[in-house]
């Protein structure tokens, strides 16, 4: 029986018919299938004879003609790419370059992925600013010369770079409440914002184990003589209400909540952060209240 594949390559359609054995070329010029084609292939898919040697291929004809185009077998794929012509290997490697490219920008889209990248940026832009203001604390400008115009210009800096740094943080803030709300109402939209960066997306720090989510960002190993390590939730919301002798107690709990928060987040999607937040609260409470 004879058979007809629609073949996606070097940005172009062709249609490959095995009797007699011919190949034409459709130029695609938007990204709708060319009417020539469809013309073509509509009897055959008709009858049945009609494949497609790529998933995105056979849906966009499937949807043209509305009617299903299945797969090309391995057989109809082998002697359709063996009809192809040959080109020339710097046009085939630009071409996959540019698909890669579109493939990383389809999935930089997505709002896991912005927030990822907001929050790395947020906190690089932080080690600036921090920077910046401890290299001011040891500047001496000099009266009566060029360092005081030079230092005056240096503030107006810094006074910019506070003002794009608090812009930036109000969006990652407002990225992580969509996000990761559960988590963003228990550790903060910052601190939620920095985890999933630092654990490379939702479903990986979804994955780990509270005493993980408790070390992350640590750039150190605990130790007895370093004490607990809190890493990123150093500096969550109510690390600050907690007596500091008290911090590696409230960090282990709040690992426990963030952990059942995240994972709400990455899967039912369920909002469960006002049982959440007030059992941090409670735990606050607790621990101001005990000695020693």
């Amino acid at each position: 029986m004879a058979s007809a594949v629609v073949l996606d390559y070097a940005d172009d359609l062709y249609l490959w018919t095995s009797d007699p054995p011919t190949l034409t070329p459709f130029p695609v010029r938007s990204r709708s299938v060319p009417p020539e084609l469809l013309e073509r292939i509509r009897p055959l898919a008709r009858d049945g004879h009609l494949a497609a040697n790529s998933a995105s291929t056979a849906a966009a004809i499937s949807a043209a003609l509305g009617r299903e185009v299945p797969l090309a077998t391995v057989g109809e794929w082998r002697a359709s790419r063996g009809a192809l012509p040959s080109e020339d290997p710097r046009v085939e490697r630009a071409r996959q370059l540019r698909l890669a490219r579109s493939a990383l920008e389809r999935a930089l889209r997505t709002p896991e992925e912005i927030l990822i990248t907001l929050a790395r940026e947020e906190e690089r832009v932080e080690r600036t600013v921090g920077r910046e203001a401890r290299a001011a604390e040891s500047f001496l400008p000099v009266e009566e010369t060029s360092i005081v115009e030079y230092a005056r210009r240096w503030t107006d800096v810094r006074a910019s770079l506070d003002q794009h740094h608090a812009a930036l943080e109000a969006v990652v803030h407002e990225h992580a409440r969509a996000v990761v709300p559960n988590l963003s109402a228990v550790v903060g939209a910052r601190t939620a914002a920095r985890l999933v960066a630092e654990a490379g997306g939702v479903s990986a720090l979804a994955r780990m184990r509270a005493p993980r989510i408790q070390l992350l960002g640590s750039r150190r190993r605990p130790s007895a003589e370093r004490g607990p390590r809190y890493g990123l939730l150093f500096r969550a919301d109510g690390m600050a209400d907690v007596p500091p002798g008290r911090r590696g107690a409230y960090a282990r709990s709040l690992a426990a909540l963030a952990a059942i928060a995240v994972r709400a987040d990455a899967t039912t999607h369920a909002s469960i952060s006002r049982a959440l937040v007030a059992r941090r609260d409670r735990r606050i409470v607790q621990l101001r209240g005990r000695r020693g």
